[in-house]
């Protein structure tokens, strides 16, 4: 016991899995290029609140909770939304900055040592090996790196290639989202409180309104970054469809890069493990992330705590590898699938698929039937008859949800031990069910 362990960057997984170790005795730093003060988005986000309790956690939260209800989707003619019921599990609402207070004082008690406004630049290697990172203030070395840098992790883009991790997203993988806080123009209340627009404004993307009792959260996210001119055109002609959205901003209005892809295939290798965003832990149509990199963050430590030798290799590691893609990543994988087809598919495709009733609140969903998940033989049938005026169209889509379901049967199949030869054709049949978005 004793072994030092490195965790580039204060992400919510790194956190979880930093107490956790460091409570069993490890040595844990941190390395955060932010202040702390800087940490969490000037924005709230919905949470499951079970995951405090799944993390060992107990905290007092601050005031009423509010909680998410039902939502409603919009093509972009805006002639035939889908209301998705929350039926009452609708996940409630916190503060980013408070969570990040929860986790952080949990870290720092357990004993997580934190060294903000230190920059993250690569990692340090023996062979294949991550033997430490690379700092603005020198070389730090450890027995395990734990990347929680984010999207643009510079120890991840910086592996060799030969390590198996993906080390770069392509288009269409991130998301350029702009959030802020409006107050409400009184008078003006939508029959359902959370409107989600997609492919907005014809465009590869989405945007929402969710209108509260004294204020309207806006989401403008779109596949490439965004002018402050563009912003502003975006935010009037929201304000044309919802008189609630008044021009007062109350707080938030940055623009933050955001994973909405598939979860990496292999995200270890001798002496390092990714998680959170470092991984693409998000879900691949809004881009939340925070409970599956929680969550990820205890099959890490389990993982580590489970490594009796100490060797913290590819073959220990790779059981929180297996863990997460079983438990949550193939879901994540399937749901990447139906955001694909829905940028693909281009603004006429997504109108048709609304107007003719093809695409369903269940398919919106996520939903799952039995076999888990997918459009069936039975439904392509069905559908057909009112789809018949764009085959195309239905059959992509058709297609797409089927593959959904294949590629979580894919993801199922995940190798139970580290064996590079089945990994490599297992991540290539993955690329294969789940083809890069083109422009």
């Amino acid at each position: 016991m004793g072994k030092k362990i490195v965790i580039a960057g204060a992400g919510h997984g790194g956190l979880i899995a930093g107490a956790r170790l460091a409570a069993a005795g490890y040595d844990v730093t941190i390395y955060e290029r932010k202040i702390k003060s800087e940490l969490g988005y000037d924005w709230d986000d919905a949470i499951d609140l079970r995951i405090f309790e799944e993390c060992d956690l107990h905290p007092q939260l601050r005031g009423d909770i509010t909680f998410n209800g039902d939502m409603k989707y919009y093509s972009p003619n805006l002639k035939a939304p889908l209301v998705v019921r929350a039926n009452g599990k609708g996940s409630a609402l916190l503060e980013r900055k408070e969570i990040y207070e929860i986790l952080l004082d949990n870290a720092e008690q357990s004993g997580v040592k934190i060294i903000y406004s230190t920059e993250i630049l690569g990692p340090v290697m023996d062979g294949l090996r991550v033997i430490g990172i690379k700092t603005s203030d020198g070389v730090v070395y450890a027995d395990l790196v734990i990347d929680a840098a984010g999207i643009n992790s510079p120890i991840r883009s910086n592996l060799p290639v030969c390590c198996n991790v993906d080390r770069d997203y392509g288009y269409g993988e991130c998301f350029y989202a702009y959030r802020a806080f409006f107050e409400k123009n009184p008078g003006h209340d939508p029959d359902v409180a959370y409107e989600i627009f997609l492919m907005h404004q014809g465009e590869r993307g989405i945007s929402w309104t969710i209108t509260r009792d004294n204020y309207v959260d806006i989401l403008i996210g779109r596949m490439a970054p965004m002018s402050k001119q563009k912003i502003e055109d975006t935010l009037a002609e929201m304000r044309a469809f919802s008189p609630q959205l008044s021009e007062k901003l109350l707080r938030g209005g940055s623009q933050e890069q955001i994973p909405v892809r598939r979860p990496l295939a292999v995200m270890v290798c001798d002496g390092y493990a990714a998680i959170g965003d470092a991984a693409y832990m998000t879900l691949p149509m809004t881009g939340s992330g925070i409970c599956a990199s929680m969550r990820a963050g205890v099959i890490l430590a389990d993982t580590v705590l489970a490594d009796k030798e100490e060797q913290y290799s590819r073959e220990t590691l790779w059981e929180y590898n297996k863990k997460y893609i079983l438990h949550f990543g193939q879901h994540f994988a399937a749901i990447d699938i139906l955001k694909n087809i829905m940028l693909c598919t281009g603004a006429d495709g997504v109108n048709f698929l609304f107007d003719k009733q093809i695409i369903t609140e269940a398919d919106i969903s996520f939903g799952t039937n039995k076999d888990g998940g997918g459009m069936s033989i039975g439904d392509m049938i069905g559908r057909a008859a009112k789809g018949i005026g764009n085959l195309p169209v239905l059959l992509r889509t058709a297609g797409a949800l089927s593959k959904g379901d294949n590629v979580k049967k894919i993801y199922r199949a995940i190798p139970q031990t580290y064996d590079e030869k089945a990994i490599l054709k297992w991540k290539d049949d993955i690329l294969a069910a789940t083809p890069l978005m083109v422009r």
